[in-house]
Parts: C-alpha cells; structure tokens; sequence
C-alpha cells in the first residue's frame, strides 16, 4: 500500500479542487469518457508505445459496485481526461477473462490495476471510491511509474 505525506495529500486535494473547478476554455476540446482499449494485447502494445501505465479495471455485469464506479466515478469528465491524458485504459470482465484476473491477483470488485509498460505492478484500487480518492491513488501509481522510468543517457562527444 502506497503512503502519502499529509503534505503530499494536501497537494493532491488542491491541485484536484483547483483542476476541477476551473471551467474550459472557449474552443478547448476535452474527452468526456474514458477511451477504452479493445483487448489487452493492443492495450500493451499502446502503453508500450506511448510509455505510459496500463489501467485495468476489473468489473462484471452482475457487480452493483462496478456499476457505481463506472457511474459516480469512471464517468467524472475532469477524472476521465486525466486517464485519457495519463494512462492506457481497458475495461476487463472478469467472467470472460478469468485467467488475467488470477494472474493480477483480483479478489474482489471493482479492482483497478494499474501496471507499468513492462507489467510491473504500480497500484491496486480495491472496491469503489469516489472520484477524489481514485484519482490520489491514480497519481500515486503514475509518480511511481515516474520514480522507476529510466531515461536513457544522452552521451557527449568532444
């Protein structure tokens, strides 16, 4: 489990209440809903692409409680451009994907892995939240994603 300072979670809370209060621009385009990927294979490849982390939320048809996230917190525009913006989105269900699920260690729904390009594991959101809170883990996994992305290292020649 990722900790947070009380200052980084200060930061958290206002760059969120500042972000999401502050109207579009004439003319600005935003996505309104997550751009979900069609299968995991091409959802990877993209992540390894664009170097960015896969987000896979885990749900199914009979989960009241995936049904609010997709509702109350997944369908939030200001949310929605952030993980458009920030990660690799796929929605998987669990009943017709079993085997991803075992394998990322899903015990419950809703279950949101976020993974690294090379599928290392950056954060895990268990059961439903709301949008504020979501999005502090979200930033939680993208820093850690930050922390282990190595640039390459440019060399000088003489």
């Amino acid at each position: 489990m990722i900790q947070w300072t009380r200052r980084e979670a200060m930061m958290a809370a206002c760059g969120l209440c500042l972000g999401w209060t502050v109207p579009a621009r004439a003319g600005e385009t935003e996505n309104k809903t997550i751009t979900w990927q069609a299968n995991l294979k091409a959802a990877h490849r993209l992540s390894l692409e664009q170097n960015k982390p896969l987000m896979v939320v885990f749900g199914a048809e009979w989960c009241t409680y995936c049904k609010k996230l997709e509702k109350n917190t997944l369908s939030n525009p200001q949310l929605s451009k952030y993980i458009n913006g920030t990660f690799i989105s796929i929605h998987v269900d669990v009943d017709e994907e079993e085997r991803v699920a075992q394998i990322l260690e899903v015990k419950a729904l809703p279950c949101t892995v976020i993974l690294s390009p090379h599928a290392d594991l950056l954060g895990r959101i268990e059961g439903f939240q709301q949008p504020a809170a979501f999005y502090q883990k979200l930033m939680a996994a993208k820093k850690l994603h930050l922390q282990t992305t190595v640039e390459p290292v440019s060399t000088v020649t003489r």
